[in-house]
């Protein structure tokens, strides 16, 4: 886990001061610190280097992801007391974010938001579970250099099958030639045959978690999927920018006179028709 530690004190740390307003937004809790905020560095910054943010009386503020080409430029990891960044302090970061979905789901859901970005403290990254399968999504370069250490944590962790990779589009060719990395590439495992079939509340849904929008399905639509599901009994229903029919399905399930879905993909909507096939 060397990579996900604080680099050794022999190496020159990275040190950021910057603006006032700055300090003032990063003690308020926001996760970015872009880079017209940055006043002031002891050495240029690398690529997922740790970031250190010291305030005016060169008190420590922050630590962050340090990305030296986005003007998204530290995403911030944590604020507050200083901390030792380790390979401990990674490992309690990843058990915060399992801790906070036990107990939600039960055997009618098994396909749910592992760690949602910044919200849990893993800005820029997104790690989704479809059955056995996880899919990890990557927001910022920052997180690259750190892949392998991040990929043996979440393997020693979780149990899965499958960890499939899914980079952010303006990432792409970077992530393809600097660290032969690519968007669908399996990172443990096996490839899934075809799409992933997968539990929400009961409901029977494909996911295609190697080309398909954001990691495969919009889960964090759930709760949105259920009200749908109560709204719509005896009605009809038009699905606009239906993509696969999650919300139809529910709709159906809720006792939808009709329900019609709307989308410029002829891909999605296939998609859809399987989905109401599944259940």
């Amino acid at each position: 886990m060397s990579q996900l530690a604080a680099k050794p004190a022999a190496a020159t740390r990275l040190r950021l001061r910057i603006t006032a307003a700055a300090e003032t937004i990063v003690r308020s809790g926001h996760p970015w610190l872009f880079a017209d905020s940055i006043h002031e560095s002891n050495r240029p910054g690398q690529l997922g280097d740790l970031a250190v943010i010291y305030d005016r009386k060169d008190k420590f503020l922050a630590v962050g992801l340090f990305d030296p080409d986005s003007p998204l430029r530290v995403r911030i990891l944590h604020a507050g007391k200083p901390q030792t960044i380790d390979a401990a302090w990674w490992q309690a970061r990843l058990a915060q974010a399992l801790v906070r979905r036990e107990g939600l789901f039960d055997a009618t859901t098994n396909g749910y938001r592992l760690i949602h970005g910044e919200s849990d403290g893993w800005p820029g990254l997104v790690l989704d579970r479809y059955d056995m399968t996880l899919v990890l999504k990557i927001y910022t370069a920052a997180w690259l250099p750190r892949l392998d250490e991040i990929l043996a944590l979440f393997t020693e962790k979780i149990s899965c099958e499958c960890i499939v990779l899914r980079l952010s589009r303006n990432i792409q060719p970077f992530a393809e030639k600097q660290f032969q990395r690519r968007d669908g590439q399996i990172l443990f495992g096996a490839s899934p045959e075809g799409t992933v079939i997968f539990f929400e509340n009961g409901i029977r849904f494909e996911a295609d978690v190697l080309r398909g929008q954001k990691t495969g399905f919009f889960l964090d639509q759930r709760e949105n999927r259920r009200e749908v599901e109560l709204l719509a009994h005896g009605r009809r229903v038009l699905n606009a920018f239906s993509f696969s029919g999650g919300f139809s399905v529910y709709a159906a399930r809720g006792g939808a006179k009709s329900v019609t879905d709307l989308d410029i993909s002829a891909h999605a909507l296939e998609s859809a028709k399987r989905n109401f096939a599944l259940n």
